[in-house]
């Protein structure tokens, strides 16, 4: 609580806590952020579920799905192979065995479910060891087969000449190249953890000519607090309810800033980006500190609410940062001016906006105030002065 014009220290603490906690909230992509929110609700007895209203949201908006790892790739065979509830999960026990290779550890040498898991896919998967690995992704009868499976440390050590020796009349450089194409590491092919689906946090419309922007948050549960009655509870009851309230009050709040905040960072890019959207011209100049600074916010909490967002444009599914172009190599742009001058028409010079528009064409993209900042930093004298300046 405030006593004039200090805060005590434990209130400054809560603060700091809940300033951090707001923070975290605005980062969140949007999958994370439904996780969460439906454990605090969970976890808070004033905070109620909209159940139906939940259940009965159904995303038709377009999903992004990240590659398929490993695990899932696996799981699925899993449960196509098996449909013995016991076995399925001895199956699943044993795929947890896998190393980063796809190699299984610590299983019984004669397991009978091994063997079947080594007929899935990626080729090699579920093999004890690399020979093992090898001779799965082979037929029995080749010669390569043959190589591996009776010649395997001479290969490894590279005694091809022994091998030679042993297997006269045996043309192995056909065999050789077959082993060069095999994959010592199954599990290389996919990502490592689950693929998480990757979901439009704001929905660009094109109306006629004009660009409008809708918050896309029908997929996050929705709930509301519910009022208690103080008088038929105890003194810490009481206590502690008035936590879970406030609790509760803040989320509704932190929320609603952050749909807030993310449509107005929507509002703006289409409005800056609005020929870049519609596909007339390429992203116009734009920086993180020019747009906080039109938010009234700090450029940290910009960048925080700008991760891991996206939209669906006209464009089609792009990130929000995608919209705000990196900043041009200052040396690369500042030659590029340079050049443009040396070249330009001396009875007519360019004007700082003109070179702005050349540089767009390269893909350097400056404002006519950076142009104007570029162009004093090298002694060059605006347009006017070098049309007076004309030989």
């Amino acid at each position: 609580m405030r006593i004039g014009t200090k805060i005590l220290p434990q209130n400054r603490l809560a603060m700091t806590f809940a300033l951090g906690k707001a923070l975290e909230l605005l980062q969140m992509p949007q999958w994370e952020l439904a996780l969460w929110l439906q454990n605090e609700v969970e976890k808070n007895p004033l905070l109620e579920l909209d159940r139906e209203a939940f259940v009965a949201q159904k995303s038709d908006f377009p999903v992004i799905q990240a590659p398929i790892s490993l695990y899932e790739h696996l799981v699925n065979q899993i449960r196509e192979r098996f449909s013995n509830i016991s076995e399925r999960e001895e199956a699943l026990r044993l795929m947890e065995c896998l190393d980063e290779k796809g190699f299984i550890q610590e299983a019984p040498e004669n397991h009978p479910l091994v063997p079947i898991l080594q007929q899935f896919d990626p080729p090699g998967i579920f093999a004890r060891d690399l020979r093992e690995c090898l001779l799965l992704q082979l037929s029995p009868q080749t010669l390569a087969h043959t190589l591996v499976n009776h010649h395997f440390q001479d290969l490894l050590h590279g005694r091809f000449k022994k091998i030679k020796q042993q297997m006269r009349g045996e043309t192995l450089d056909c065999a050789l190249k077959t082993l060069s194409r095999l994959n010592l590491r199954p599990a290389a092919l996919f990502r490592q953890e689950p693929s998480i689906p990757i979901k439009a946090d704001l929905i660009i419309i094109q109306t006629d000519t004009e660009l409008s922007v809708r918050l896309y948050d029908e997929d996050l549960p929705q709930f509301h607090l519910r009022s208690f009655c103080k008088d038929a509870l105890s003194n810490e009851e009481k206590i502690l309810m008035q936590t879970w309230k406030a609790s509760g009050s803040w989320l509704l709040r932190s929320l609603q800033k952050r749909k807030e905040l993310l449509l107005q960072v929507g509002e703006i890019l289409i409005r800056k980006q609005k020929a870049y959207l519609q596909q007339e011209a390429p992203l116009a100049p734009c920086t993180l500190r020019t747009l906080a600074k039109e938010l009234h916010i700090h450029e940290s909490t910009l960048s925080r609410a700008l991760a891991h967002k996206y939209a669906e444009t006209p464009l089609g599914f792009i990130s929000l940062k995608s919209l705000i172009p990196p900043a041009p190599d200052m040396t690369a742009a500042k030659r590029a001016i340079a050049k443009l001058v040396t070249q330009e028409n001396k009875n007519n010079p360019l004007s700082d906006l003109e070179i702005a528009k050349h540089l767009c064409k390269t893909n350097i993209q400056l404002a006519r105030r950076t142009v104007a900042k570029y162009r004093k930093q090298l002694r060059i004298g605006s347009h006017s002065l070098r049309k007076h300046l004309k030989p």
